[in-house]
């Protein structure tokens, strides 16, 4: 299967400064904007906030003002309050002060060298006076005078006045306006946002400047909560804002416009639909940013894997899609199985609608696949009805709901149509059925030529992962408690044979425990001989047997073998699984390794109540 080679781009990030780059549709909204501050000369000074989310344009909509200012002979100073750091009051005076005329930092330079006795015959004195030094270096000398000590605050307020009032008298019987633009205040801590915030209006709270600040006011209330500090910075913002401007959420339309425009950008046009934009346009929330980083997650990889140019970038695309938008049935596509939950999803999803509409099902495979009965010939509605049920009683708990998601139905369908797709889980099969589906790639035969491991992520090659998902929204911050020496024994027989729940297992390991593994009912017997282990974590399905896993601890709670806890770590947590492990005693089923961690960490504590737990930070890794 030969496919042509197709080239993507990845989408900057940086704010766009022109309105022809303007694909948010804020370009009229920074005329108006700027309007208001030229028209409102005479009120200088002022802040005006600019409020909107994590990327929602707060910084495009700040440089196409700031354009439009410039073209309009306005002159402006941008500061990122974040970049500073501590040093954030030094840098945004600076800031102002560059932007005065040069005359008028030089005589504020003499006055205070004067008022200091700090005249020196020296070459910076007797350049200054020729006027071989330029704006920086006079800026930096003046602000070394107004820093020379920590009782020069009050002096540091009137030099930077002065110099305003002065630089703003020199323009004009209207006087002269500069804009300073804060960007990035949300993202800084408490001590930053109060140093800003007093800079405003301790220092340069001056006719004919104006201060125009983009942040999340939402996020900045909520990362400033606590101390007294962060109380004294947030309230200080509130007194310095006069204007509030709360950026809306892009309407349908325009978040398709954006998504349409990316999507040539990145040269990925193609690759969608009508419908699948429709679902980046809802799914994504109509973020800018978060439709980037999406689409710029497909390209790296596309790019990083040449192997996927054979597989074709269709099926890479919808791959990702689930991962981001739909992760539980991503994870199901994920499990090292072999099991495809595509055409059973599909299956089921099928006959579920046609007995909703008071049809016969043709096809008794999702049935049958599951052993659930069907209704014999004279079967009606209700009996059909009640199959459905005992269906779903078999499958993943979150098909009932995706059943009735049209993009998602349409997706899936897509997906399971692709030529790519099929030959890939074809492959998939193969390699699962002959033993070396976790990581061994020695017998994969044509598969290993294609599919293989990807630094940040696709390795459907090892099946283990479809696509490991790297970023912040995966990561639990809480943190992990030490499981200090406790005994765990890993019931499965795919770990046993081919490392498949290797990474779950160091994981725990990492965490103080000591795992050791059984593959199936008289391992785990031999184990509670020789191990004694305080937990068991199991698999349930083994081989073509769906119960095996439960069956073997109900086996065990009966003979009196073991009564400690059980976690089931699953890909597939059906409602019949989840009512016989609550049967039993279990901790639960699940197939999040967050939460695999969480209950690991609650059995450790119950039975270390006396053994001080010490916190250990979640990694990123720890959590994929």
């Amino acid at each position: 299967m030969q496919r042509a080679p197709t080239e993507f781009a990845v989408l900057g990030d940086e704010p766009v400064e022109r309105a022809d780059e303007d694909l948010l549709g804020v370009a009229d909204t920074a005329a108006a904007l700027v309007a208001l501050i030229t028209g409102s000369r005479a009120s200088a000074p002022f802040t005006v906030a600019i409020d909107a989310g994590w990327g929602m344009g707060k910084s495009s909509l700040m440089r196409l003002m700031r354009t439009r200012l410039e073209t309009d002979g306005v002159p402006t100073a941008w500061f990122n309050a974040w970049t500073s750091g501590p040093d954030a009051l030094e840098v945004l005076i600076k800031s102002v002060l560059l932007r005065f005329d040069r005359n008028v930092v030089r005589r504020s330079y003499h006055r205070l060298a004067r008022r200091r006795g700090a005249v020196r015959a020296g070459r910076l004195a007797l350049a200054l006076m020729l006027g071989l030094v330029g704006l920086r270096r006079i800026v930096d000398a003046v602000w070394e005078q107004l820093s020379a000590d920590a009782k020069s605050r009050d002096e540091i307020r009137d030099a930077v006045r002065e110099m305003a009032r002065e630089w703003v008298r020199d323009g004009g019987p209207d006087g002269r306006q500069l804009v300073i633009f804060v960007d990035d205040l949300d993202r800084c801590s408490a001590q930053v946002v109060l140093t800003v915030c007093e800079a405003i209006k301790l220092y340069l709270d001056v006719p004919g400047l104006v201060f125009v600040i983009g942040c999340d006011q939402g996020a900045l209330s909520r990362n400033l909560r606590g101390d007294g500090a962060s109380a004294q910075a947030a309230e200080y913002l509130e007194k310095i804002v006069q204007v509030n401007y709360r950026a809306p959420v892009p309407d349908r339309e325009c978040a398709r416009r954006l998504v349409e425009g990316y999507l040539r950008r990145a040269g990925t046009s193609e690759l969608f639909g009508e419908q699948l934009t429709a679902l980046l346009v809802l799914r994504a929330k109509r973020n800018p940013r978060r439709i980037k980083r999406l689409l710029n997650g497909f390209v790296l990889e596309y790019h990083l894997d040449r192997r996927w140019r054979e597989i074709g970038p269709a099926v890479l695309l919808r791959i990702i899609l689930l991962q981001h938008f739909y992760p539980d049935f991503h994870q199901l596509l994920a499990w090292p199985d072999g099991r495809d939950p595509v055409p059973e999803f599909l299956g089921y999803a099928a006959v579920r609608d046609e007995v909703r509409r008071g049809g016969v099902p043709a096809d008794r495979a999702p049935f049958t696949s599951l052993g659930v009965p069907v209704p014999g010939a004279g079967g009606g509605p209700q009996d059909w009805s009640a199959a459905v049920e005992r269906l779903e009683q078999e499958l993943p708990v979150q098909y009932p709901g995706l059943a009735g998601d049209r993009d998602f139905l349409a997706l899936v369908q897509e997906l399971g149509e692709d030529e790519g797709y099929q030959w890939l889980r074809a492959g998939v099969a193969r390699s699962w059925s002959s033993g070396t589906g976790s990581g061994d790639r020695a017998d994969r035969g044509d598969l290993n030529e294609i599919v293989g491991d990807a630094s940040l992520g696709v390795q459907f090659g090892a099946v283990r992962d479809v696509v490991l998902h790297r970023t912040a929204e995966r990561i639990d911050p809480r943190p992990a408690p030490d499981l200090g020496g406790l005994r765990v024994l890993w019931a499965d027989d795919a770990a046993v044979e081919s490392g498949g729940m290797a990474r779950q297992a160091e994981l725990l390991t990492a965490r103080g425990a000591t795992v050791e593994f059984a593959a199936d009912l008289d391992g785990v017997r031999a184990a509670l001989r020789n191990f004694e282990p305080e937990l068991i974590v199991s698999d349930i399905t083994r081989a073509d047997d769906e119960y095996a896993g439960l069956d073997e601890m109900q086996a065990l709670r009966h003979a009196g073998d073991y009564a400690g806890p059980v976690i089931f770590y699953v890909a597939r947590v059906t409602p019949n699984r989840l009512r016989r492990a609550k049967a039993m005693g279990a901790e639960g089923v699940t197939g999040d390794p967050a939460e695999l961690l969480e209950w690991v960490a609650a059995v450790a504590r119950r039975l270390r109540k006396d053994r001080p737990v010490l916190p250990v930070q979640l990694s990123e890794m720890d959590v994929l």
